[in-house]
């Protein structure tokens, strides 16, 4: 937190990462930012915006009341605020693994760093992901979301999440309505599971009380341990070692468990080829 003094007296704690804001401040933040290029306003009214939000104040009225902040705003922009853009300085770059949409209408999303959800659900979802990237097309966008928020239902899954199972007359519900999502809320759900994506392959997770360092099962170091072609790869492997059972059985799991699996997986592999090494220098 930065702590910011006005003028009048007032302190603010202001936020000096995305990890800092509450999920409904990131929400308004977006929602201002669409808002923003709808009107066609510069990336810096859209700071000016953002900041006086987080202040607590209106614009028209800080520029009467607090004069000394108006002359510093531009200052406070760069230093409060640089967090929140990517490099070119205009552009909003999420970094949080915190799931800033849990709801979306009755629609229920995963959990932060996408906890409670299946193997199959999220190897799903990445594959739409992928797609997406590579044809922009608003239907593989629209297929990822609506995997990622479905409606409720009264039985969790093996991962403990109450969703209905993909596919189906509700899912095709679920679909229309991530159609008609606002495309304020559409980026936002984009930005977060892309960057929990790049985090689940290269930070570190607790699972069980064990601290896995996932960067080493996808690094070139360790990639033959994990998924060498692609999520679809490791699924049938797991399948064919018989750890948890046929293809079907794997994709009901917990994602953490897969990772946990790969983990040990990693660490078993790692011994025999130390080992390997300790004999034939004996």
């Amino acid at each position: 937190m930065i702590l910011i003094r006005t003028e009048s007296g007032k302190s603010v704690d202001f936020p000096s990462s995305w990890d800092e804001l509450k999920p409904r401040l990131v929400r308004r933040i977006w929602k201002i930012q669409d808002r923003c290029l709808r009107k066609g306003e510069s990336p810096l009214a859209f700071s000016l915006r953002v900041l006086f939000y987080l202040l607590g104040m209106r614009p028209s009225l800080a520029a009467r009341s607090n004069r000394k902040l108006c002359e510093n705003a531009y200052m406070l922009c760069d230093q409060c605020l640089g967090f929140m853009f990517s490099d070119d300085g205009a552009t909003l770059h999420f970094t949080s693994t915190a799931n800033p949409l849990p709801r979306i209408g009755l629609r229920r999303g995963p959990g932060d760093m996408l906890q409670k959800l299946t193997f199959g659900e999220f190897r799903h979802a990445a594959a739409a992901l992928q797609s997406y990237i590579r044809s922009r097309s608003a239907a593989d966008l629209d297929e990822c979301l609506a995997l990622l928020w479905r409606t409720p239902s009264m039985k969790a899954n093996r991962a403990g999440r109450r969703a209905t199972p993909p596919g189906g007359l509700m899912f095709r519900m679920d679909l229309a309505m991530t159609k008609r999502m606002a495309s304020w809320r559409k980026t936002l759900a984009l930005a977060w599971f892309c960057n929990t994506m790049q985090r689940l392959q290269s930070g570190k997770l607790i699972i069980d009380g064990e601290t896995v360092d996932l960067s080493l099962l996808f690094s070139s170091q360790g990639r033959r341990h994990g998924p060498e072609c692609g999520w679809n790869d490791l699924l049938v492997q797991l399948a064919k070692d018989g750890i948890l059972g046929n293809i079907e059985r794997v994709d009901e799991e917990p994602l953490m468990s897969i990772l946990s699996i790969m983990w040990s997986n990693y660490k078993e592999a790692k011994r025999y080829e130390e080992t390997l090494k300790a004999n034939k220098s004996k």
